[in-house]
């Protein structure tokens, strides 16, 4: 376990090194699971706010859908409404190269928006699995058969650095990346 700041990050996250191919997996991490993917109150309110904007490239079964209700309530806790188990996310669209995405990230693209400002974290940095606690943050990943990683990715965490610097500040970004480096230099028998 890695300690920085007020965010404790799992074995897993910190040696695991990945970075998404969507060319090669087609976006399934938003198609595959049981259950939508997690949201907070004020993501769904924010999904609510911004799904007019949506509406144009979503399918009309997937509108209908979600003006029946964004979410729904699994074991006490928030989760976009679902389709079907394993059917993409009502959220989704799938792009002329059969890639599913999101119709929310391609909203903040096209307005130039922060992607945190409208599409729900869960979504934004998965495989990362980021919650929150009384202390601080939690970082842990879940990594499913079907993801695809590039050739030589980075380590997981500096992935999303850019996400990352968005909720944690660039100061914690800049920790990890030395932390990474005085690794690297353990491990290549430097000392510190």
């Amino acid at each position: 376990m890695q300690e920085i700041g007020n965010v404790l990050i799992s074995d897993e996250v910190w040696q695991t090194r990945f970075g998404c191919n969507l060319e090669a997996c087609l976006g399934c991490c938003c198609k595959y699971g049981d259950l939508g993917a997690p949201i907070s109150e004020e993501e769904e309110t924010t999904i609510r706010d911004h799904l007019d904007k949506v509406a144009p490239i979503l399918s009309r079964q997937n509108l209908q859908l979600l003006k029946g209700g964004i979410s729904e309530r699994y074991k006490g806790s928030l989760h976009i409404v679902e389709v079907a188990e394993n059917t993409p996310c009502p959220l989704s669209f799938t792009d002329e190269n059969g890639i599913i995405l999101c119709s929310l990230h391609r909203y903040t693209l096209e307005n130039r928006l922060p992607l945190l400002d409208v599409k729900p974290l869960w979504c934004s940095l998965f495989p990362l699995i980021i919650k929150k606690t009384a202390t601080g943050w939690l970082i842990n990943c879940h990594i499913p058969e079907f993801c695809r990683s590039i050739d030589n990715p980075p380590p997981l965490l500096l992935s999303f650095s850019d996400l990352l610097t968005t909720l944690f500040g660039s100061e914690w970004v800049e920790e990890v990346r030395e932390a990474y480096k005085q690794e690297e230099k353990i491990r290549k028998g430097g000392t510190l």
